[in-house]
């Protein structure tokens, strides 16, 4: 009997969706990379109070080159891949099998709005938990710097795997230290997710009736414009979960109601839209790259499905022809 892993690593959609996601975080790490540090940037500190060494994303990036070379735009890479695989891949798993149980349609099979956003938010929080530990050494790794360009809590981790062996080695165990944002997590993703279903369908069926019939035209375009509501409803939960990650454990919120408490009264309401323009600016070309490169697998996938059907049809065929051809002869000799 297969269990859910080996289901959810077999099948093909699952795959196909998953390292799509993961693909594209090549062309949209480093914008990614700015994010956190804006997110970090004068930490707890009230505004006009600190150096701003981030002001822009060309700026920025132009900065992080001149200090650490092309290869700092892509620290913490490998786990973010990882996150991206695990997160989009259960978080498709979680959905699909919500549909098929029929969660998210009525008594009469019919498609209720509610139960899809239900379904969206339950899938991106199982999505959230179940690639924690990545995001975890995604954020910490990310926000490390040279002390010039350096904000937020500052960790000495030089590979993906440290991170979580100090995890392991916490003093409050595995679960208290590679889940110390785990709850921020479930509900920045949880929110995103329903967010993005409710804004992608709505541009979707306007640019429909504006004459964009094309799918993956209509798609890329709805994309665009529906990461807007995206980015403003879930950037502060975005700036709670990049925080909770970052920190030792327990420095400076030991909880996700006392980083916002902290948040509003010291940095004020323009706090939590930190990083908002490169969250933006990573969200469109995240999704217009994934789903480009996932209508590609998806074609592969179905080419390849038709050559096989043909081959197993022409086998068949074949089978029937010798079995035939065999009777004739038995036939021939019995006669």
């Amino acid at each position: 009997k297969s269990t859910i892993l080996t289901q959810w690593f077999l099948n093909k959609d699952y795959f196909t969706l998953a390292s799509s996601s993961a693909f594209a975080c090549c062309l949209t790490h480093p914008v990614d990379l700015m994010k956190v540090r804006f997110q970090l940037q004068g930490e707890l500190r009230p505004p006009g109070k600190y150096p701003i060494k981030y002001r822009t994303i060309p700026q920025s990036m132009l900065a992080v080159i001149r200090d650490a070379g092309v290869r700092g735009l892509y620290k913490g890479a490998a786990p973010a891949f990882s996150y991206q695989f695990l997160m989009n891949g259960m978080r498709a798993f979680v959905f699909e099998k919500c549909n098929r149980w029929g969660l998210t349609s009525d008594l009469n099979e019919e498609p209720v709005l509610w139960r899809y956003a239900a379904a969206c938010a339950l899938s991106g929080s199982a999505g959230a938990v179940f690639a924690s530990t990545a995001y975890l050494a995604k954020i910490q790794m990310q926000s490390q710097a040279s002390p010039n360009l350096a904000v937020g809590w500052q960790h000495t981790h030089s590979r993906p795997r440290w991170v979580i062996w100090k995890a392991f080695r916490g003093h409050r165990g595995y679960m208290g230290s590679a889940f110390q944002g785990g709850t921020s997590a479930m509900m920045r993703i949880s929110v995103a997710s329903t967010v993005q279903l409710l804004s992608f369908t709505t541009a979707q069926h306007g640019m429909y009736a504006l004459g964009v019939h094309d799918a993956l035209q209509n798609s890329c375009l709805s994309g665009v414009i529906s990461s807007i509501p995206v980015v403003l409803i879930s950037n502060p939960f975005d700036v709670i979960c990049t925080r909770m990650y970052n920190q030792e454990l327990g420095a400076y919120y030991k909880n996700n109601w006392e980083c916002v408490e902290k948040l509003y009264k010291r940095e004020g309401w323009r706090g939590f839209y930190k990083g908002a323009v490169a969250n933006y600016c990573r969200t469109v070309p995240h999704m217009i790259v994934t789903l480009l490169i996932w209508d590609h697998f998806r074609k592969k996938s179905f080419n390849l499905s038709q050559i096989d059907q043909s081959l197993s049809l022409e086998l068949k065929l074949s089978e029937k022809s010798i079995e035939k051809s065999h009777e004739e002869i038995f036939s021939k000799f019995e006669s």
